[in-house]
């Protein structure tokens, strides 16, 4: 027997037909929202207080006048007190933007349901979450080198259009993750949450994306795809395995394969926990077989979603 007969064998049936979210599931997602770790306190129905010159009525601060500056936002109550030229910083409740970056390389095709399946389940509850909560949302995939941005929906009305983008997505090739991730940015611009879905194979390629999600002001969490069969495989000492993408054939050891396998695991576990702290973004793990509901408790636990004030 193969070692891809083998694996294919140990699969969970597959569901790769069924729809991305039930109607039941996107009513329960609606009423959470999406909240940013830093800032939850500031939360009210959706949106998000943020500190900025003009828009807005509320006065929550000064600053000192810079060049350029509305010279209608100069406090002067405040100049003839202090002969010093400020400037009003108001609360606007501006809505939260969720950036959603899916990587749909080649080694996502495999499980049953496959990873990139359970990776557009996830993207699909994730928005309904936003979209519930009158927040914004913008979607990127990347294949075969190529990334393609949908731009920032918002409302109810918005999510049957990502719905038909993520429906279509196919593993194949590899995926610039970096790439992707600064495709989406630079077509919705600002900042926000973003969230990146991959199997993490590519683990330099994941963060390097966080980290540009990072330098753009971005709040940033990483979630773990794969199927159990990668998480707690049978001993496959003496196999020989094909890598998914770049076709390169794996001889492995006539014995303890599964143990050096899981050592390795471990370790690429803790390079990428190491990478994501220093981003100060937040990792959730999920396989192939977990219901949705199980990963949004656990991504509320990681702080990513919050029940929000309804």
């Amino acid at each position: 027997m193969s070692a891809a007969t083998a694996i294919h064998e140990l699969s969970v049936p597959a569901d790769d037909d069924a729809s991305l979210l039930s109607p039941e599931i996107a009513g329960r997602l609606g009423r959470l929202s999406i909240i940013a770790r830093k800032h939850a306190s500031a939360r009210q129905r959706g949106r998000r207080r943020t500190r900025r010159v003009g828009g807005g009525t509320e006065t929550i601060d000064l600053r000192p006048y810079e060049a350029g500056d509305d010279t209608r936002r100069i406090a002067w109550h405040a100049y003839a007190r202090l002969e010093r030229l400020l400037v009003r910083l108001v609360a606007d409740e501006a809505p939260l933007r969720l950036t959603l970056v899916v990587d749909q390389s080649a080694s996502m095709s495999y499980g049953r349901p496959t990873k990139v399946r359970h990776a557009a389940r996830i993207a699909a509850g994730f928005a309904a979450v936003a979209l519930g909560g009158e927040d914004r949302v913008a979607l990127a995939v990347g294949s075969g080198g190529q990334a393609q941005a949908h731009r920032p929906v918002s409302g109810r009305g918005g999510l049957p259009r990502l719905l038909a983008m993520l429906d279509r997505l196919a593993a194949v090739g590899s995926t610039d993750l970096p790439a992707t991730v600064r495709t989406v940015l630079d077509a919705a611009p600002g900042r926000g949450v973003c969230v990146i879905i991959s199997d993490l194979f590519e683990p330099q390629g994941v963060l390097a994306g966080a980290s540009e999600a990072r330098r753009r002001g971005h709040e940033v969490a990483i979630v773990e795809v794969l199927a159990p069969f990668e998480v707690d495989p049978p001993d496959l000492s003496g196999f020989e395995l094909e890598d998914e993408e770049t076709g390169e054939i794996v001889e492995l050891p006539e014995r303890g394969a599964r143990e050096r396998f899981q050592e390795a695991l471990a370790l690429h576990r803790r390079n990428v926990d190491d990478g994501a702290r220093s981003l100060e973004a937040a990792v959730v793990r999920t396989t192939t077989d977990e219901p949705f509901e199980s990963i949004v408790t656990r991504a509320l636990g990681a702080g990513l979603l919050g029940r929000g004030a309804r």
